[in-house]
């Protein structure tokens, strides 16, 4: 073997043979690929280290999933409930519209009844006041008949004084007419006047009854 040549690869044909090149030249394919395995196999276990810190990672976010829910429940069930609340809020909204839907139909109804009320109530008026003109001429009149009755009443109330002071005066006047008679004729001469004052009367009435008869 040459000194100057220090491989034991095909740089040196000449001095191998066909077959041993080939089987040199395989030997150094499998050792390409036991060292492509070898890479291959590190490879390997990066990729396992890897997929266990993966793993890892994976165990770490199920946990922080499971804690997140553990935290989130109490607020999903929060959630829950105020959504329950709410439909029962807008079932009672819906329920409370209507109601004041209703509402405001009654207030417009009423509100036409009450503006038609009024109408009425001012045609009322209206009567009502020529009325109370009517009225207020009557009272009028009435007060100064009540005047008018007033004065004829005191004029009446005069005129029963003066009658009862006539009465009176001729009372009096027949006292004294007696008492001059008495005093001029005496009891007896009263009696003969009263007397031929009867027997003129009897003979007045008989002639009137003759003439009547004739």
């Amino acid at each position: 073997m040459n000194k100057n040549c220090h491989c034991c690869s095909m740089s040196c044909p000449s001095y191998f043979t066909p077959r041993q090149e080939q089987l040199i030249k395989k030997l150094w394919e499998e050792k390409a690929f036991r060292e492509e395995i070898k890479a291959f196999q590190v490879k390997i276990k990066d990729f396992q280290g890897k997929i266990n810190a993966f793993r890892d990672k994976i165990r770490a976010f199920r946990m922080a999933i499971q804690a997140f829910w553990e935290e989130e429940k109490p607020i999903w069930e929060e959630d829950n409930a105020f959504q329950k609340e709410e439909r029962a809020f807008r079932e009672e909204a819906n329920i409370f519209w209507e109601e004041y839907r209703d509402f405001w139909k009654g207030y417009n109804a009423f509100w036409k009844k009450d503006k038609a009320f009024w109408k009425e109530d001012q045609v009322l008026w209206e009567k009502d006041k020529t009325l109370l003109e009517e009225d207020r001429v009557l009272w009028a009149e009435e007060k100064a008949l009540w005047a008018d009755e007033k004065i004829l009443l005191a004029a009446e109330r005069t005129f029963w004084e003066d009658e009862e002071a006539l009465r009176e005066d001729e009372k009096a006047l027949q006292e004294d007419e007696k008492t001059i008679w008495e005093g001029a004729f005496g009891p007896l001469r009263e009696e003969q006047l009263l007397l031929a004052v009867a027997i003129n009367t009897a003979r007045g009435h008989g002639s009137v009854a003759c003439r009547g008869r004739g």
